[in-house]
């Protein structure tokens, strides 16, 4: 097959050759067949050139209509694809069926998409016809894989997804192997386009001024084109990128959810209606409740079975996981208060584990509840680190209740308390089955109890001898409640447990044994009989006549009666001063000197207790907080061994006492900035330092970076405050220094009680 150049250049020939014998007989008529000739030369040039822009011209327009429209079609049928990948992964992961209606939107679009593209492609219509029948058989193995799961037909699941997955990656190869084979028939349509556009422009230049002029104009139109070729060839580019970027995205996060769920060491399951858990848990779930038996199981089953929760807090919680799934978002605000999130839980195994749980609705567009996420941390063992610290704090909470009973009072409390205690174990011991009388008994005692504590606000009996009371009331009122004589008595030793408790730190921990005084200090005084004999023995040893020495006996004797009861405050807090050197060793500070001066003024039996639990924490406080270490002290000049100093004073009606230390002083400006971050002072108030420094005796406030086991928890001069104001007393911050602008302060502590607590001696 000859090209048209050939042609063109053939018949040009065979034109000459045909026109050679009548052009040498006339010059004229040579002339005009040279002219004819050129004549037809030029038209025939002209005529091929215009013939191949036809061509260059079809080659852009099946550029534009064709292969562009194509590939386009091609690369939005992998974004279906990808999508449809991801919703049937979201159908599996979250069992919904929502997901599948998706999918199939998108997979009808795309075999539209492939029909259009049989339209515009007709030359391939059997290869993209064999695209649409792999795209239908991935979508309905897809589609079945995914409703098997649903409905629990899983079958040979890991085979049918190997194949499944083996349709998906033959589809990919498929229509990548389509897309390469059109891209690189649009890239040759494009190059031969280019390679006609320059032979027209070699063309038009031979043919003269006048060819030039519409050459440039086709030259120019055509660059234009071949200009907008390249941008639809980088769009293509950039679009083909982005496909990819988005498909190993969409990958990565599905994979990062996988990890995820397999390695957070925190449980996390979603809660769907009727109460059953989603097949979709983290790993860590089967390490907290020590079990696979999980999918498909009521949330309520599995997480509060055997809990330290009682039936109230269950029923609630129950109630409320199912008031919320299916309404409204509100609806879960309004009940979420119910939802617990602490307890313990014994396990078949016997361990028990502290759980948190923390709640989360997940709403639909329409903000409708259609799932709980609960997520579920075990923190059995910090709460064994934490346990000690709150025992102390318990331990601090009931001090302080016990001690704003009087000691007779408290005493009637306890002993009325054993006594109502004792009545219940009798009655639940001799009652075999459930008897309204006995329960009724059993009330009235409880509740005796519960007001007697509450009267004297003894909060942490109250709250415990409640429930007690409340498990009585139940029984009383719900005719179905069984009688469980077991269960009862383990309830009540409980009670009894806690009064003992109370007994305990009074006893021991406050030094308050037996009955009390039945009357106030000034009214009657525990005389020793020795003492009363000298007594008597030095009146009787005075002349009735010698009124001075009989003013001399009653001195001695009035003397001897103030000091009865008393003991040296030396003598007081000797146990605490000697515990000062291991405190300094356990800080890694040198043993402190401690000076006393009591200037001759001894306290009262009744003081003792309070003077030492006050001191207690003032001297630890002092030693921690205010005394540096001995390289510290060397460095600011100081002698390496600090002194805390105790002065005592007896006036205007008051036992006066004030400690302070050659330390560091007081950081006024930490203090400050603690009272901001907890809320207590503003931020730019001009609160006197004076106010700021006495925020220490705020509850639970505490400078210290991190509790140990001397200080940090916030309790100590809160504590301290306590005791004094119980006892009529107070304690206070002074600053010793004229430092008022300084963040490092200078102080003293002016501790104060009734004068009733001390003598002259």
């Amino acid at each position: 097959m000859q090209s048209p150049v050939d042609t063109v250049s053939k018949q040009a020939t065979e034109a000459a050759g045909g026109a050679q014998a009548p052009a040498s007989g006339n010059p004229m008529r040579k002339i005009i067949f040279m002219v004819g000739v050129a004549i037809v030369v030029f038209l025939a040039v002209t005529s091929y050139s215009v013939r191949k822009s036809f061509q260059s011209s079809d080659q852009l327009s099946a550029i534009k209509d064709l292969y562009f429209p194509v590939l386009q079609q091609i690369d939005a049928n992998i974004v279906r694809l990808d999508k449809m990948e991801e919703l049937f992964m979201r159908s599996v992961m979250l069992g919904e069926h929502d997901p599948l209606d998706e999918a199939e939107d998108f997979f009808q679009k795309a075999d539209q998409s492939f029909v259009e593209m049989e339209k515009i492609y007709p030359e391939r219509a059997k290869d993209i016809q064999a695209l649409r029948v792999e795209n239908k058989q991935y979508n309905d193995m897809a589609l079945k894989t995914a409703e098997d799961f649903l409905a629990n037909k899983v079958g040979n699941m890991p085979e049918q997804t190997k194949r499944m997955n083996k349709t998906l990656n033959d589809l990919r190869g498929s229509i990548k192997k389509f897309r390469e084979s059109s891209y690189n028939n649009f890239v040759k349509t494009l190059a031969q386009s280019q390679q006609t556009v320059k032979l027209n422009l070699y063309m038009g230049m031979a043919l003269g001024v006048m060819n030039l002029i519409f050459m440039g104009v086709l030259v120019f139109f055509i660059r234009n084109n071949v200009a907008m070729m390249a941008v639809i060839a980088e769009q293509n580019a950039s679009l083909e990128r982005r496909v990819a970027e988005r498909t190993s995205q969409l990958r990565q996060k599905t994979h990062d959810i996988q990890a995820m769920l397999q390695n957070m060491p925190q449980g996390v399951l979603t809660v769907l209606p009727g109460g059953v858990i989603h097949p979709e848990y983290s790993a860590y779930m089967e390490t907290i409740f020590e079990t696979k038996d999980i999918a498909g199981k009521n949330f309520m089953d599995l997480v509060f079975t055997n809990t330290s929760l009682g039936s109230n807090d269950l029923s609630q919680v129950d109630a409320a996981a199912g008031s919320c799934i299916g309404e409204d978002l509100m609806n879960y605000e309004f009940n979420s208060h119910l939802l617990v999130t602490e307890f313990d839980i014994t396990l078949p195994t016997g361990s028990v584990k502290s759980l948190e749980l923390s709640w989360s609705p997940i709403a639909d567009d329409n903000d409708v509840v259609e799932k709980l996420m609960l997520c579920v941390r075990d923190v059995t063992e910090f709460k064994k680190l934490a346990s000690e610290a709150g025992a102390q704090k318990r331990e601090l909470d009931i001090i302080g209740e016990i001690l704003a009973v009087s000691q007779e009072k408290f005493q009637d409390f306890i002993e009325s308390s054993y006594k109502f205690v004792a009545e219940n174990e009798e009655l639940i011991r001799k009652t075999p089955q459930k008897d309204l009388e006995v329960v009724g008994l059993l009330f009235r005692n409880m509740h005796t109890i519960k007001g007697n504590a509450r009267t004297y606000g003894l909060l942490n009996m109250t709250n415990v001898v409640h429930e007690t009371e409340q498990e009585y009331d139940e029984l009383r009122k719900d005719e179905e409640k069984v009688w469980d004589q077991d269960a009862l008595l383990n309830q009540l030793a409980q009670v009894h447990a806690l009064v003992d408790d109370y007994h305990r730190i009074n006893d021991v921990k406050l030094g308050r044994k037996g009955p009390g005084r039945r009357g106030n200090v000034e009214r009657f005084l525990m005389v020793d009989k020795d003492q009363v004999g000298r007594t008597l023995e030095l009146i009787r040893n005075v002349g009735s006549n010698d009124a001075e020495a009989m003013r001399a006996a009653l001195a001695d004797v009035e003397r001897t009666l103030r000091l009865i009861g008393t003991e040296k405050i030396e003598s007081v807090l000797s146990g605490i001063v000697e515990s000062m050197p291991s405190l300094a060793k356990e800080l890694g500070k040198e043993p402190p000197v401690i000076t006393i001066a009591d200037n001759g003024i001894v306290v009262r039996t009744q003081a003792i207790g309070l003077l030492k639990n006050v001191f207690t924490h003032l001297f630890r406080n002092s030693m921690d907080h205010g005394l540096e270490t001995g390289d510290v002290r060397h460095a600011a000049g100081k002698n390496p061994v600090g002194h805390i100093k105790l002065d005592v004073d007896l006036a205007d009606g008051q036992l006066k006492l004030k400690l302070y230390d050659d330390g560091k002083g007081l950081a006024v400006g930490r203090i400050r900035q603690k009272a901001i971050d907890s809320g207590l002072i503003q931020a730019g108030d001009n609160t006197p330092p004076e106010t700021v420094a006495n925020l220490i005796f705020a509850s639970g406030f505490s400078t210290a970076d991190k509790v140990t086991e001397v200080s940090g928890r916030g309790v100590g001069m809160d504590a301290v405050r306590g005791f004094l104001r119980n006892e009529g007393g107070d304690v206070a911050i002074h600053f010793t220094d004229d430092k008022v602008d300084s963040d490092q302060r200078a102080f003293e502590l002016q501790i104060t009680l009734p004068d009733k607590f001390a003598v002259k001696a």
